[in-house]
């Protein structure tokens, strides 16, 4: 019976191969990748679309009462607060589970568990060091509002002090923000992207699993950051598939706070939705965040794969084990088994 070979993790790529090793693992991978994600992030997503979905439809309606006025939540304000408290944890609990069951699949590949591969065993896995795929999320999301809180909170001293006009300030924060912040942002985030695999394959703490990452961007970080974003282009139009349901539902539901689309010469609503529509904006919203979340496994995986890359373009771990295993023969004879034991 022909088995697949092996994918090898631990080698040098260059900008293509990358590209190359990225859509091979996909497709070698789908199925379980998918299956583990559908079996075990499945419910949240769920929440977390239905969540979206109530939402908006709230927003919608609140929009909808005031007759393009100032929207009034006070009659629900208790159900939007609760609504957006879910949607926050759904969202955080669903992005850490997202990031932790891909990376563990990668490691339980790299360690050549997949020809036998169960959910779960993966699941045991993930459990077994849920505290640090918590903490993974949160440093990578902590980093990104440390660097934007700044310009946030110079904005608000502007605006407080009354330093200059509404317009100039958000002229200068925008200003400010695309050429100052954008690339501030782009270098820390395409260099902590690096830390999650990295905590799933090495005993390496939170700070110097940080400092590890800058050592390994380093005279790469270029290269690295053209791969991230021609994936990102890739999964954006990719993503869209999965959008279109939404954004249809989602401009159906906007011609009914418009009062010229949205009501007769008399006032009457011209398009007026029950149950039905709210079930189908649902599961609109659903497809679109459940999708969208699914494939940031395509750039969760070529992050770790760059891992690799550097790692063994800096150390040559892989070239290493390679060397080592010069000489050692893949299956030993016989009866080299049986004078070992006399």
């Amino acid at each position: 019976m022909a088995t697949t070979q092996p994918f090898e993790f631990r080698r040098s790529r260059d900008f293509g191969e990358s590209f190359s090793a990225l859509f091979e693992f996909l497709r070698q991978n789908w199925k379980n990748l998918s299956k583990s994600l559908v079996l075990i992030a499945g419910p949240l997503i769920l929440i977390l679309g239905v969540g979206g979905g109530f939402l908006l439809s709230e927003i919608i309606s609140g929009f909808k009462n005031t007759s393009f006025g100032l929207p009034d939540f006070s009659e629900n304000i208790a159900i939007i607060s609760l609504e957006g408290f879910v949607l926050a944890v759904a969202y955080f609990l669903t992005g850490a589970t997202v990031l932790a069951i891909t990376n563990e699949y990668i490691k339980l590949s790299l360690d050549g568990y997949i020809e036998e591969f169960d959910v779960s065993y993966l699941w045991a896995k993930i459990t077994s060091r849920f505290w640090r795929h918590i903490s993974n999320f949160v440093v990578i999301n902590a980093v990104g509002f440390i660097l934007v809180l700044p310009f946030m909170s110079l904005m608000g001293i502007l605006v407080g002090f009354k330093v200059l006009g509404t317009v100039e300030v958000i002229i200068i924060f925008y200003l400010l923000f695309i050429f100052v912040g954008v690339p501030i942002l782009v270098y820390f985030g395409t260099s902590i992207s690096l830390f999650p695999m990295m905590r799933v394959c090495e005993d390496i703490g939170i700070m110097a699993g940080i400092k590890r990452c800058f050592f390994l961007i380093k005279n790469h970080f270029w290269v690295t950051f053209g791969y991230y974003f021609v994936v990102g282009m890739i999964q954006g139009v990719v993503g869209i598939i999965f959008m279109i349901p939404f954004y249809i539902m989602y401009f159906i539901a906007l011609l009914t706070i418009i009062p010229q689309a949205g009501h007769s010469a008399d006032g009457s609503p011209l398009l007026n939705f029950g149950m039905g529509f709210q079930i189908a904006f649902t599961v609109a919203s659903v497809i679109a965040i459940g999708g969208s979340l699914l494939l940031n496994s395509m750039t969760i995986t070529s992050h770790a794969l760059q891992y690799f890359n550097l790692v063994e373009r800096k150390e040559g771990l892989g070239m290493m084990a390679k060397l080592d295993l010069l000489g050692t023969p893949e299956n030993p004879s016989p009866e080299l088994d049986e004078n070992e034991g006399y």
